[in-house]
């Protein structure tokens, strides 16, 4: 591809995603559907040339996925993961469009075709040098929640573990990316009654977002919440107390944004309160709780 061609080809894309940041979204899909154009008006012979179109396509089928034209995105990716298809040279690329083609199928809950590239984009980001480690361990833990929702949990709890030690290794234990994977960790603990692993991981969640994030933010009063959640079942009643109020004490004080959150931890409470034969508590929790919402 001649220089200039190649340079107003990158001109567009940057264009592109600059006016994403701006949000000026019409725009944006004009600039890329240029970039485009002139990018097909190049050699199929040329790889060159043919990366560029793929590129291209990728920039816009993003721009679709952001717009929530799933359709249209999902066939831009497709034919761009078509030009590419067999070229080891352009691995990278292939596992990061799909990576994106298995998020647009995950978000129209096609399940089956999600796992396919999921799984291709995993298999692609491990043949790199070195293999992009922090890219597998979020698609090991996207791909764990539709295994998870197909009710095969041993395999989410292998995925996940996978996750797991890669943040591990690659980030650190004081990491948010590995809380959120403990945190995913302890909830798939907590439905299938293994109680003490997913009090064990709530507890390693909470240490760190109390350590990274700090004591008042809602992630840690996320954390606050599950882990009550499971001391509760494991028949530890004060610490379940104690946990739940702490996680009531950090949303109220993060209310705006979070009346959601907080509605689920008022609701484990109510019922723990009322599972423990403490009515009273459970009916002042109630009017706190009415208070609250009705003030947000």
């Amino acid at each position: 591809m001649e220089s200039g061609t190649a340079n107003l080809l990158h001109m567009l894309e940057d264009r592109v995603k600059s006016l994403c940041e701006s949000e000026k979204y019409a725009e944006a899909k004009q600039a890329a559907e240029a970039a485009i154009n002139k990018a097909r008006s190049g050699s199929k012979d040329d790889p060159e040339e043919v990366a560029e179109l793929a590129l291209c396509l990728e920039v816009k089928g993003d721009l679709l996925r952001q717009m929530g034209d799933l359709e249209l995105a999902r066939i831009d990716y497709l034919e761009a993961l078509e030009l590419l298809n067999g070229k080891k040279e352009y691995t990278e690329q292939l596992g990061r469009i799909s990576a994106s083609t298995a998020v647009l199928y995950d978000q129209t809950e096609n399940g089956n075709e999600a796992k396919k590239f999921y799984e291709r984009a995993i298999e692609l980001f491990m043949r790199l040098d070195p293999p992009a480690m922090l890219d597998v361990a979020d698609l090991k833990n996207n791909l764990a929640f539709l295994y998870e929702a197909e009710g095969d949990d041993n395999h989410a709890e292998t995925l996940l573990l996978d996750a797991l030690k890669i943040s591990h290794d690659e980030l650190g234990k004081e990491d948010s990316e590995t809380a959120a994977i403990c945190n995913n960790l302890g909830a798939l603990y907590q439905k299938t009654g293994h109680y003490i692993q997913a009090r064990e991981m709530h507890n390693m969640a909470l240490d760190n977002r109390s350590e990274s994030l700090g004591k008042d933010h809602p992630d840690t009063g996320q954390s606050h919440g599950n882990l009550a959640v499971a001391l509760a079942e494991s028949e530890q009643p004060k610490e379940a107390r104690e946990h739940f109020d702490l996680s009531l004490d950090i949303y109220e004080k993060n209310l705006g944004e979070h009346l959601s959150d907080y509605a689920t931890v008022v609701t484990n409470y109510t019922q723990f309160l009322k599972g423990s034969g403490d009515e009273k508590g459970a009916m002042a929790l109630e009017k706190r709780a009415h208070k609250m919402l009705k003030k947000a």
